[in-house]
């Protein structure tokens, strides 16, 4: 059994303070005039002005515009499903969507229950909660503990370059958790499922801010690793640039200059936050206590 990460020094109040800030600066951002979305009576989704406007005008079912927000209406869930994915698919042709993947997410009710899957570029234009896997990887590396830290491929169409988990990705539709966590850590990490059979989820945090193609509504599943020193971490799909270890100090830094991912960043305030790093009392775990999401 691999020991256990251990860290003796709390953060400094300066840089909780920055952390803070960069977190509000990102997350912050007000959506009280976005509409609600409404999907055969089960708020769902979060829609900007630009959206709104389009789902009214090519929704191809039954709908009602309320002071509560927009509702569409279908048969059933799987009619439902059908009717958005043909009118993403007029959005995408017409040159309206862009970051199309072929690739679907499931959306699902509080209770996390599956209602339909939908191509993953719409879910922010419709702001549907999305679902993703975060692995944080520990290591001792010089007689401290470390984090292993990606850095994306410049080749990336969204933030190249930029500083990431371990491991982190989507959950496709049809996956389960461990499903896409066991994936994403072959793919990203070259991690073999020996060293992850026994991971489980630590945390569940909700990731939710406005972006340029509408929300990022995001339930993220947190996960540690702890690597032995001679595990070196090896992308398999050309999305990771390169990993480095990087001591709390350095990332702590990193963070505060918005080097992150901001999703990366609050799985790694998650893991800050589980190993004491952080005052309990400071706006910042208080922050943090915000976003934590207890399992249906």
């Amino acid at each position: 059994m691999n020991p256990q990460p251990r860290f003796h020094c709390r953060l400094g109040q300066t840089e909780q303070n920055r952390l803070l800030a960069r977190l509000e600066r990102h997350f912050g951002q007000c959506i009280n005039t976005w509409r609600y979305l409404w999907l055969n009576g089960m708020n769902l989704g979060r829609l900007n002005e630009k959206w709104l406007e389009r789902v009214a005008q090519d929704w191809p079912e039954r709908f009602e515009e309320k002071p509560g927000g927009i509702y569409l209406f279908a048969d059933n869930w799987l009619a439902m499903g059908d009717s958005l994915q043909h009118m993403v698919q007029g959005w995408h042709r017409l040159g309206h969507l862009g970051g199309w993947r072929n690739e679907k997410f499931d959306a699902a009710d509080a209770e996390g229950n599956v209602l339909f899957a939908l191509e993953r570029a719409a879910f922010r234009p419709l702001g549907l909660m999305s679902q993703a896997v975060h692995i944080n990887g520990l290591t001792e590396h010089g007689g401290e503990w470390v984090f292993w830290i990606g850095r994306r491929s410049p080749f990336k169409a969204v933030d190249p370059n930029k500083l990431d988990n371990l491991v982190g990705g989507g959950i496709a539709s049809g996956e389960s958790i461990r499903q896409a966590m066991l994936r994403e850590a072959g793919e990203e990490a070259g991690l073999d499922a020996d060293l992850l059979g026994g991971l489980a989820c630590r945390s569940r945090r909700l990731s939710v801010r406005p972006v340029s193609r509408g929300l990022h509504n995001e339930l993220l599943h947190i996960f540690d690793v702890v690597l032995p020193p001679d595990v070196v971490p090896e992308n398999q799909d050309g999305e990771v640039a390169e990993f480095k270890r990087m001591g709390v100090a350095e990332l702590t830094a990193a963070m505060c200059d918005g080097l992150l991912m901001n999703d990366a960043m609050i799985a790694t305030l998650d893991a800050f936050a589980r190993y004491g790093l952080l005052d309990e009392t400071h706006g910042l775990a208080k922050w943090l206590a915000a976003t934590q999401k207890v399992r249906p």
